[in-house]
């Protein structure tokens, strides 16, 4: 199957949010429509097209450009509400714009001129994608997708996977190294030539996000297009990358919550009958809680983004993300695993049910639940930090020390 942006409906213009109470009312919305479709384009493996034309629509995707350029700039934890919101309607859809809003924060990290350019078209509802992992490479940062100079712009060469949302995106972001071994990202055009975003994403669940193969041959792009973050405060890369795993989290807590709640409608009378209630209390309680690691993360991260100078508030912020991900990446599958027992005896869950464990399932396996249980262990234990924590630390606290009014340096 192939699909460019350019078969589906034209987008229509972009509602403006202007604030918290806006942006809720815009998400609550965009979940009832979803709600409606969720469980059609699960089953039928359908390109969500009109369900993020709604997205675009809805306003959502401008939410956090700065207010100089006409945007909001409304605090992450509005954010993270709006994700829990959409994932308690369908996990696979809300994951589809999870990576277009860290590419919304990359771009502060430009200049004028690529600012002047791209928040324009997010407020008018321009959805960014991502072509970021590579198969087979042991990290994220183990990448050889290749940028080099070409005249006024650059050429891009590689392959990746699991592109979420890249198939029917807009502009799809990649990562690539440059000669030198700076991490640039290059904003492709999703209709450039050499650009080909394959739909080939098979798994059992989250199907709705088609998360396929990107492959890039010679792509063209401007200069003004490839932005590199080389001298960004550590603190602030630190924040940009919590908030980005953070929303993850929050898909997760929203999906089983949503899937509780629909337990809960579906089969009042066979819960009571059997004396499930309990149970599902349980669950409720369980959901409530990885609710709220995910908001009071997401507190931190705001309180972070105004703090750039502050080395405890990192490592605190960086540990309550993974202790928001530990519990909600293990709720979300387990509210799902136990929905099992809320049917009637020898049928089948029902299809919604189904999908929302299938769906959690294959979203906990972006980021194994048991690193970050260890991350935290780890510091809670032996007073280490995870590796990429401890390496934004230290580079904070170098810049901190440049700083003072002492230093060698100044």
């Amino acid at each position: 199957m192939t699909y460019r942006p350019s078969e589906g409906p034209a987008v229509a213009p972009a509602r403006r949010i202007r604030s918290h109470a806006e942006a809720i009312d815009a998400a609550q919305a965009l979940a009832e429509l979803w709600s409606r479709s969720a469980a059609e384009v699960d089953r039928e493996r359908r390109v969500p097209v009109a369900e993020l034309r709604a997205l675009e629509a809805s306003g959502l995707l401008g939410i956090q450009v700065p207010k100089r350029h006409g945007g909001a700039a409304l605090p992450f934890e509005t954010l993270i509400e709006v994700f829990l919101i959409l994932g308690a309607t369908d996990v696979s859809l809300a994951q589809v714009p999870q990576n277009h809003y860290d590419f919304v924060d990359t771009i502060q990290h430009a200049g004028e001129r690529t600012q002047a350019y791209f928040y324009p078209r997010i407020l008018d509802g321009a959805r960014f994608g991502n072509a970021l992992a590579e198969p087979w490479r042991k990290s994220r940062r183990d990448i050889v997708t290749s940028i080099v100079p070409d005249g006024l712009g650059y050429r891009v060469n590689g392959k990746k996977f699991f592109s979420t949302g890249a198939l029917t995106a807009h502009v799809v972001p990649v990562i690539a190294v440059d000669p030198d071994g700076r991490f640039l990202v290059a904003y492709v055009d999703r209709d450039a030539e050499g650009l080909d975003v394959q739909a080939d994403w098979d798994a059992f669940g989250q199907r709705g996000t088609f998360s396929g193969t990107t492959v890039l041959d010679n792509v063209y792009v401007e200069a003004d297009h490839v932005i590199h973050r080389d001298g960004a405060n550590p603190a602030l890369l630190a924040a940009l990358f919590a908030g980005s795993q953070l929303i993850h989290a929050a898909i997760a807590a929203g999906g089983a919550t949503g899937a509780t709640r629909l337990a809960a409608r579906a089969a009042p009378d066979f819960i009571a009958a059997r004396g499930l209630g309990e149970r599902l209390g349980v669950l409720e309680a369980r959901s409530a809680a990885a609710r709220a690691l995910v908001l009071r993360a997401a507190r931190l991260i705001d309180r972070s983004l105004l703090e750039l100078r502050d080395e405890a508030l990192l490592v605190e912020t960086a540990l309550a993300v993974d202790e928001a991900k530990s519990l909600a990446y293990v709720f979300g599958p387990e509210v799902g695993n136990e929905l099992a027992d809320f049917v009637d005896d020898g049928s089948e869950p029902p299809e919604a049910i189904g999908r929302f464990w299938r769906n959690a399932r294959v979203h906990s396996l972006h980021d194994p639940a048991r690193w970050r249980q260890h991350f935290v262990a780890d510091y809670h234990l032996n007073g280490r930090l995870s590796a990429d924590v401890a390496g934004r630390l230290q580079a904070l606290v170098d810049l901190n020390s440049s700083l003072e009014p002492n230093s060698d340096r100044t």
